[in-house]
């Protein structure tokens, strides 16, 4: 396609629809992503702890082999008695 292609038709998003529809072509792609600009350099590193998840050497670790506490007796549905 010659026609000036706007950056919301080369959109991730749409591309693979554009590209069915005739809108764009695989040159106008191939093209678009060589025109793009190397901004790795600019990239930070963030991390965010995510205990659910688990991470480093916390997940890696094996479960305690302590076991859980038990249950607590099922209520009778009457208060505790003191011993007085």
């Amino acid at each position: 396609m010659t026609s000036q292609k706007t950056p919301w038709d080369l959109d991730v998003r749409v591309r693979e629809r554009n590209l069915r529809k005739g809108v764009l072509d695989e040159k106008d792609v191939e093209k678009h992503l060589r025109e793009l600009p190397d901004v790795a350099a600019n990239a930070e590193n963030v991390t965010i702890p995510q205990p659910a998840v688990g991470s480093g050497a916390a997940a890696a670790a094996p479960a305690a082999s302590t076991p859980a506490p038990a249950a607590p007796p099922p209520s009778s549905g009457t208060p505790p008695t003191t011993g007085s």
